[in-house]
């Protein structure tokens, strides 16, 4: 049987910067059967995501003719607060093939009670040794942080008439420049609740009447609250029938009822909005 070599190097001193090093060793682990571990030891998923976050348990070995075992605990202290897939804690690598899946589904519960730490961690009992080099010590766990999106906020302070202010930021060719200057137009934006929210978090937009479109009427607006930051539900929306921004970055100060974007606005360079309470 071809024998499988994971070789490490190891530092062999306490502190690189304070006490000076040795040489490297090299560490080398003979598995002729391959071990399994996982592909990362961390990960993050927002608690109100529709997606799954995914965890992969790599085999490293030769190729098999039969399926691989793998076994799994999943802990935290609030299981409430997530599925997993398989349920089972046990996984199978198909014959031949290499990594398998473990799917966490966070689950929006719409309570302040923080970021809630889960542990995906490789059971012993396995087909295959666990742990880089099957020594059962690195690789063996990961930890996906559900993030909690419940901080409080005062939605309907937000609620209200707002104006409109954006340009073309440093840094571009056409920095300076508004899109009110450029087209000849006049924006305002009145804010609302979203119909059938149950978060508090969601509100919607729509143009003044009187005045120019900026951002698509009915356009829902979630706010992040335990990052300060917002995020538009169908996707980065166009401005002024114009160009689509690729939203980098925003925030909202909910005292002064600001909320501000920033990002390339299509090809014409970055460009930055806020929206301000009347």
């Amino acid at each position: 049987m071809k024998n499988y070599i994971k070789r490490l190097f190891i530092v062999a001193c306490g502190s690189i910067l304070l006490t000076g090093c040795g040489d490297a060793e090299e560490v080398i682990f003979e598995t002729p059967e391959g071990f399994l571990q996982m592909v990362s030891s961390s990960g993050s998923v927002q608690e109100n995501s529709t997606s799954e976050i995914i965890s992969t348990v790599v085999f490293g070995g030769p190729t098999t003719t039969s399926d691989i075992t793998v076994n799994y605990t999943v802990t935290s202290s609030d299981p409430s607060r997530y599925t997993v897939s398989p349920a089972s804690g046990t996984l199978t690598i198909p014959a031949g093939e290499f990594t398998a899946d473990i799917a966490i589904q966070p689950i929006d519960n719409f309570d302040e009670d923080g970021n809630a730490p889960v542990t995906i961690t490789l059971l012993p009992s396995s087909s295959r040794p666990v742990g880089v080099g099957g020594e059962g010590n690195v690789s063996v766990s990961k930890v996906v942080t559900i993030i909690d999106n419940d901080c409080p906020i005062d939605i309907d302070s937000f609620v209200g008439t707002y104006t409109v202010a954006e340009v073309f930021s440093d840094g571009g060719v056409n920095a300076g420049l508004s899109l009110a200057g450029a087209f000849g137009r006049s924006f305002q934006m009145e804010i609302g609740l979203a119909p059938g929210d149950l978060s508090g978090t969601k509100v919607v937009l729509t143009n003044s009447a009187g005045f120019d479109t900026f951002i698509n009427d009915g356009t829902v607006v979630s706010f992040i609250t335990c990052e300060g930051t917002i995020e538009f539900d169908a996707g980065d929306p166009a401005l002024a029938n114009f160009a689509v921004i690729d939203v980098t970055s925003t925030s909202y100060n909910e005292s002064s009822n600001v909320i501000a974007v920033n990002g390339p606005l299509g090809n014409f360079g970055p460009f930055e909005f806020t929206l301000t309470k009347q």
